[in-house]
Order: C-alpha cells, then sequence, then structure tokens
C-alpha cells in the first residue's frame, strides 16, 4: 500500500492549496482525515448548497452537553478543501481520529473529579499542559528572526509559492521538533495509536493509495509504526460515553486566536483574501483597506494605495522574501495612511483582517428540538443570527413586538445571553432595548437546556420550577418572579406566587424581607402591564411590611458599622420602592417604622441621621425639631464618630437637594453658620467625611452657594450682593442683537 502523508495547519491557504494540487495529483483510492469517526454520517452535507463555511462540527454528550468539543471549517481549512475534493470525486473518506466516545470520556471523568486537592500527578500533568500551550514552531522562529511561530509558518510554508517537497520538508522539520520537544501529552499519544491502528485496517482492506491528511505535528508519529501491540495496551480500557454530532455556523471571531480558539489563528479575513486571490501583490488588498476607510469618512487617494503597496513589497525585498507578509502591509498602512499612528489597524484588523464573516448550515442537518423551535422563533421575528451586535428596540403597545419580547425574556430565564436586555429609560415604560450577538456556544447552551423539554416555553417553565425550587429566600425568589413575568408563563407564576407566599410566611430574616419588597412592589406597580392577577402578591407585601414594621426597630439597635451600611441601602430602597407604589396603607406603616427606628434609644447614628431625614423630608419634624436635634448631635456629649454617621446618614446622597432645596439649605447653613469656632473646627473633619460622597459638580456648586449666595439652579440672588443696574442696562442692546431683535422692536 502506497501512503502520502500531508501535513498541514489547521487552517491556512497555502497548506489548502498544497493539499489539493497533491490530492489530484496522487489521486487516493481511500481519504483518512483528522477528525471525529461519530461525525462521518454527516459528510453527506457537504455537497449541499446551503452550506456556508466557515461551519464547525458540533460533537457533545447529549447527557451533559457542557461536554463538548468544536471541529470549526473555513473555506480555507485544508480538510473542508479535502471533504470537498472526495465528494466531487467520489472517493472513501474516513475521520481517522480517536472516536470521541473515549475523548470526551476522558473530559468527563476530569470535570466530575475532585480538583481540590493536588497531587504531585495533577503538578505534573498542569507542566505538561504548560509546555504543550507553547508553539513548537517558536523555536524556528528565533532561529530564522521571525517574531514567533505564527509569521515563520506563514512567511516559510503558507507564502511559498514553490510547493514542490513542501509536506516532505514538513514532515523532517517536525521530526526534529519532536525529538527536541518528546511528547508528553497523554492524549495526543493515545489519538496517535488510535490513527496508526486506522491506517493498518486500511491496509488489511487492500487499499492501493491513502492520502494521510492530518495536523503536521502527528505525521512523524505516523510514518514509523511501532508494534501493533504496543498501540494495543496504549488503547486498553478506555472508558465510553454517547456522543451526538451536528453542523453549526461558525465566525471568523471565533475562528481567530485571540477568541480562545486552540487551533486559532490570527487573520481569518487575510487568508480568506489569500485563498480567493493567490497572485494578489497587494493592490486588491490594500484597495479593500482603503475603500473602508473611505466608508468611514478617512480622506484616502489612489496614490495613497500605490505607496502602500510599493513601501509593503520594497520591505518585503530587504527581507529578501518574494511577497509581503500581513505585518508589511500593516507597517506600510500605517506609515502612509496613517502617518505612523497605526490607530486605524484596529478597525482594519476587526473589519479585514479578523473579519466578520459567519456561515450557515442547512436547515434539515439533524437537530434537537430545542434549537430547531429557537431558530423557528428567530426566523419569524426575522433576528438574523450576526457576528455584529445588534441593537433592537421594542414598543410593548405593538403586538409582534410584544411577542417578541415574550422570546426574549424566555431565552435570558434560560441562561441564553443570546439577546441581553439594555437599560430602558425608566420603569413602568412600554419600551424594551435589547442587543443581539450570536456566538456559536449559543447554540451549545441551547442544546444544554434541551433536557428540560422540547420548546421554549416548556423548557422555560420545567427550568425555572427546578431552580425556584431550590431558592430558600424570599428576596431571590421574588427577584427570579420578576423575571418570569415578563415571559408570558401564567402557570408558572401562580406556582411561584404561592411558593413566594408559603416561603414569605415562614421567614424572619428583616433583612429578607426588606430585600424583597422592592421586588414586590415592581410585581404589583407595573405588573398590570402584562394583565395578570397579583392580589396574592399585593396581600404578601401588606403583610411583609407589617412584620418589618413590628421588627425593624430592633434589627437597627447594636449593630456595628458595617451593618448599619447594609441597613441603610436595605431602608433606601424600600423608601424608594413605596414612594413609587403611592398606596396609603402602606405607607402609613412605613412612616410608622421609621419612627419607631428613629426613637429606638441604641439605634447606630447612621440610620438615627438618616430616618431624621425621612421625617423631614414629610414634613413630620418642624423646624425648631430639626433645629434641636442638630444642636443634640453637634453637642460635645455625642463622640466625633457618632456625630460622623449621624451627619453622613442625614446627609447622604443629598447634594442635590442642598441645591435647590432652598429650605433645607437654609436649615443646614443657619446651623453650621451658627456653631461656636471651636465647635465648627471639631467637626469640619466630620462635614468633610460627609460631603465625599456628592460628585465634584455638586461639591463646587454648594461652595459657589455658600461663597455667593447665589443659587444657581434657579437664578436668585441674595440681597446683600451689590447690584449696578445702570451698568447692567448698558448690556441689554448687545443682547438683542444677540438673539436677532431689532431696538425698534
Amino acid at each position: 500500500m502506497e501512503i502520502r502523508f500531508l501535513g498541514i495547519r489547521h487552517h491556512g491557504p497555502g497548506s489548502c492549496r498544497n493539499v489539493v494540487h497533491a490530492l489530484h495529483h496522487f489521486r487516493p483510492d481511500l481519504i483518512l482525515l483528522e477528525g471525529p469517526p461519530e461525525a462521518e454520517p454527516l459528510l453527506s452535507y457537504i455537497a449541499d448548497q446551503a452550506m456556508k463555511p466557515p461551519v464547525a462540527l458540533l460533537a457533545y454528550c447529549p447527557d451533559d452537553p457542557q461536554i463538548a468539543v468544536f471541529y470549526p471549517l473555513a473555506e480555507f481549512s485544508p480538510e473542508w478543501q479535502t471533504l470537498r475534493y472526495a465528494t466531487e470525486q467520489h472517493i472513501p473518506i474516513r475521520f481517522f481520529d480517536l472516536p470521541l466516545i473515549y475523548a470526551l470520556a476522558a473530559d468527563k471523568a476530569k470535570k466530575n473529579a475532585d480538583e481540590a486537592e493536588e497531587t504531585e500527578e495533577g503538578e505534573q500533568q498542569n507542566a505538561d499542559e504548560a509546555i504543550d500551550t507553547h508553539d513548537p514552531f517558536d523555536h524556528y522562529a528565533r532561529i530564522a528572526g521571525y517574531e514567533d511561530g505564527e509569521q515563520w509558518w506563514d512567511v516559510e510554508i503558507e507564502s511559498r509559492r514553490n510547493a514542490t517537497g513542501i509536506f516532505e520538508a514538513v514532515q523532517e522539520a517536525i521530526t526534529a521538533l519532536r525529538e527536541y520537544l518528546p511528547e508528553r501529552k497523554e492524549r495526543h499519544l493515545l489519538r496517535e495509536a488510535w490513527m496508526r491502528k486506522m491506517i493498518r485496517v486500511a491496509e488489511k482492506e487492500g487499499h492501493e493509495k491513502v492520502a494521510v491528511v492530518c495536523g503536521a505535528w502527528h505525521v512523524p508519529a505516523l510514518v514509523t509504526m511501532p508494534k501493533v501491540k504496543e498501540d494495543n495496551e496504549l488503547l486498553k480500557g478506555l472508558s465510553k460515553v454517547k456522543v451526538d454530532c451536528t453542523w453549526i455556523p461558525w465566525t471568523y471571531d471565533r475562528l481567530s486566536l485571540y477568541s480562545g480558539y486552540g487551533a486559532g489563528i490570527t487573520s481569518p479575513g487575510w487568508y480568506e483574501h489569500l485563498w480567493f486571490n493567490p497572485a494578489d501583490d497587494g493592490t486588491l488588498w490594500v484597495s479593500h483597506i482603503a475603500a473602508l476607510l473611505r466608508k468611514n469618512g478617512m480622506d484616502v487617494s489612489v496614490a495613497h494605495v500605490i505607496e502602500t503597496v510599493r513601501l509593503a513589497n520594497a520591505t518585503a525585498a530587504l527581507r529578501n522574501e518574494a511577497h509581503p507578509s500581513l505585518s508589511d502591509f500593516n507597517d506600510a498602512v500605517t506609515t502612509v495612511m496613517g502617518f505612523g499612528d497605526d490607530t486605524l489597524l484596529r478597525l482594519i484588523r476587526h473589519e479585514l483582517i479578523v473579519g466578520n464573516r459567519m456561515g450557515e448550515v442547512p436547515d434539515h442537518v439533524p437537530k434537537v428540538p430545542l434549537v430547531l423551535d429557537v431558530e423557528r422563533q428567530m426566523k419569524k421575528f426575522r433576528i438574523p443570527a450576526n457576528t455584529e451586535v445588534k441593537k433592537i428596540t421594542l414598543d410593548l403597545r405593538e403586538p409582534n413586538d410584544l411577542a417578541k419580547s415574550i422570546f426574549f425574556h424566555r431565552l435570558a430565564l434560560l441562561g441564553i445571553d443570546m439577546i441581553t436586555p439594555e437599560e430602558s429609560s425608566g420603569k413602568g415604560t412600554f419600551k424594551e432595548n435589547w442587543s443581539s450577538y450570536y456566538k456559536p456556544e449559543h447554540i451549545l447552551a441551547v442544546i444544554e437546556r434541551a433536557i428540560w423539554g422540547n420548546t421554549l416555553a416548556e423548557a422555560t417553565v420545567k427550568y425555572v420550577h427546578h431552580r425556584a425550587g431550590q431558592i430558600n429566600g424570599i428576596a431571590e425568589l421574588t427577584e427570579m418572579l420578576e423575571k418570569v413575568i415578563p415571559a408570558d408563563l401564567p402557570d408558572l407564576v401562580a406556582t411561584m406566587t404561592e411558593q413566594l407566599d408559603a416561603l414569605s410566611a415562614v421567614t424572619t430574616d428583616i433583612m429578607q424581607m426588606m430585600k424583597a419588597v422592592p421586588g414586590l412592589v415592581h410585581i404589583v406597580h407595573y405588573g398590570n402591564v402584562r394583565k395578570l392577577d397579583y392580589s396574592t402578591v399585593e396581600k404578601m407585601l401588606h403583610a411583609l411590611l407589617a412584620r418589618i414594621m413590628a421588627g425593624g426597630a430592633l434589627l437597627c439597635m447594636h449593630v456595628d458599622e458595617e451593618a448599619a451600611g447594609e441597613i441603610w441601602e436595605r431602608l433606601s430602597s424600600v423608601d424608594y420602592a413605596l414612594a413609587t407604589a403611592n398606596d396609603a396603607e402602606l405607607t402609613t406603616m412605613w412612616i410608622e417604622t421609621v419612627r419607631k427606628i428613629n426613637s429606638a434609644v441604641h439605634t447606630h447614628p447612621l440610620l438615627s441621621g438618616y430616618t431624621t431625614r425621612l421625617l423631614r423630608d414629610r414634613e413630620l419634624l418642624s423646624a425648631d425639631d430639626m433645629q434641636r436635634v442638630l444642636r443634640y448631635y453637634a453637642s460635645v456629649g455625642n463622640t466625633p464618630s457618632d456625630m460622623a454617621f449621624w451627619f453622613e446618614g442625614f446627609l447622604k446622597s443629598l447634594g442635590t437637594v442642598l441645591l435647590i432645596d432652598e429650605d433645607f439649605w437654609k436649615l443646614i447653613n443657619t446651623w453650621i453658620a451658627s456653631l461656636h469656632a471651636d465647635d465648627f473646627m471639631t467637626l469640619l473633619p466630620i462635614l468633610r467625611r460627609t460631603c465625599g460622597d456628592f460628585t465634584p459638580a455638586e461639591r463646587r456648586k454648594i461652595g459657589e452657594k455658600a461663597q455667593y449666595g447665589t443659587d444657581k439652579n434657579t437664578g436668585s440672588m441674595s440681597a446683600d450682593v451689590n447690584f449696578n443696574l445702570m451698568e447692567a442696562e448698558k448690556v441689554i442692546p448687545l443682547i438683542w442683537q444677540l438673539i436677532g431683535i431689532q431696538d425698534d422692536e
């Protein structure tokens, strides 16, 4: 049997072109291609016109979809062109890599293993993996004077026009590397043992000419055949798992090395250009760059293009290279078009060097039912899977937009971030903002949720019901219920409401109750947009607030600074939520709660100050009462820390209020002005700390207001400011001219 070993890099136009040429010249009667044998039934889709690279084979464990592996293929991938050649020439082709039933079994075992304890074996394995992450071709790059192994392979292999003997040269180079860097990773050893086993099977079947297309690193291990017994010993006793495979769309962004893809490349868009335009001297490539820059408002002429191409070719000639590399073009573009500034390379890298292409797969490719349902709804709502971030604004008064919103919220509940919510202008409106962005991993996320149901609605109900059953806190359950309501799942809402009611009845944690109140208010106040009955939630809200009123004061007594800060956050959120609820009974209960906290003897000063402010805001404290309270907390009988905490609570987040509320300003200003000099100096550091949370603009305006007595927001002027009416009248004619009004008008 004659065997031709074609060692390639997984994504490279030069390797791809060399493989196609070698296959046409060798004309094998069997092709062994590196890939998962479980995916062979899917090879029939290669000839489908609807299959447009980049695409990927996705293999996963159906009982644990997180255990998965992708096999991306672009138009310029040697594997893709090998598959196309075999399909067009009707030549048998087999994937001859280690079956994934064994490979993913090892991944699953590793996932399930307890990694908390580090052993010496584990540390050695980590060291092996660290060695394996380095590009072995970096060694040749250093010898030849290149930046890294990627550039060395690009220039010496991918860009070589005369490919005579290229595969033999690659084999010789890697043989030397493997002698210098002996293989120590068990998975690679198992894979190569299986590959040799499949070569022996082909030999026994009587094939005369076999082409072996695989990663160049494996070729030396396949050329030299050890004894069959040695390989069988390596493959003995391997565990198995069930594996399913499908085709999915892929993107150039995820094909990029920067995405974390182990076999990724730095420039998918550039490689596509080289594949389709092998004879380009750079003119076409630089023209694409010029068109992109013009599209973005930059002035780029034909002369810029000509000079850029000349400079790139001259740079390559200085290194005795026949053709410019991508780095040569990047340097030339920076020099000629960017005038030495490489900022524009960011745009070029995103749009052209990496590219935003996304592939397509036929609709009839085998898929799990949930994936089909999600794809059907995306087509229904005309939401394309896009590699660019797309903003979507919905008006919930429109039936189609409301249906989209329901679809988006159900995806979010399943944890699929294909479409994510954005900040809206305000709560309670009919407007929603979303953004969509496709990643191949989203399909895997959908597959992972497929165990909960065959449709999106069914899967969402079962998955959320399962998660809700694991929640023991009313705040967390309320938060989840808020997210469920927009998904239009009334039965699930009813079930969760019953669970929330039962949970709230046995909850004794006041902090948990206060944390739940804003969510419950939001459900009651804004939930009627969805036209569901929330009377049970409303009763629950009243019951919770009654219990907060009974135990709130005790919660605020004898606590430290950290606990007081957490309680303040809860009090603040409850106060804001109840203000929006506009419910008289709830407001009455809340005011009574605030009174109890404020009057308790051992309430933390931070909370005492804050509740004093709340009572003052509701005009429940007179001006005399406020002056008396201020004098008390500024007196020498209180420690500086108590004074600091009280004023911090009283003035917390009030920078803007001090500027626009004249009564409040007069209250604070009059009190500070009445302080004795020694008392003021004692209090000054505390006031500085209190105002530390104000924004710089607020502090500046407060200082101006204190200095000049001018309300910058209302334009009012203090009586003691000198004002010259005659001088001011001189400006009036100029103002008339500025606004276009003549004196005689």
